[in-house]
């Protein structure tokens, strides 16, 4: 099922849903995720890239970045399925 979540929203994911985002509108979105149990935070540490100082966006992941995210994910549970275009 498809959910259009608009400015203020807020969307509950059960543990091991499967999802995935994308932003359709033309403005910047900005999300606030809150992960319970705690420890899958640790995952984005691992993989994630701090954006340049006075940057207001981040631009999209590098082919390296999407590569060390697969590989580390199963160790915290996580399964990514690849979109096949």
């Amino acid at each position: 099922a498809t959910h259009v979540a608009g400015p203020g929203a807020f969307a509950h994911l059960p543990i091991g849903s499967k999802h995935a985002f994308r932003n359709n509108g033309t403005a910047t979105a900005r999300m606030i995720i809150s992960v319970f149990p705690a420890g899958l935070e640790k995952m984005f540490f691992e993989t994630g890239v701090a954006m340049e100082p006075g940057a207001t966006s981040a631009p999209p992941p590098s082919k390296e970045e999407i590569e060390r995210l697969l590989a580390v994910a199963p160790r915290y549970g996580v399964t990514i399925d690849v979109p096949h275009h």
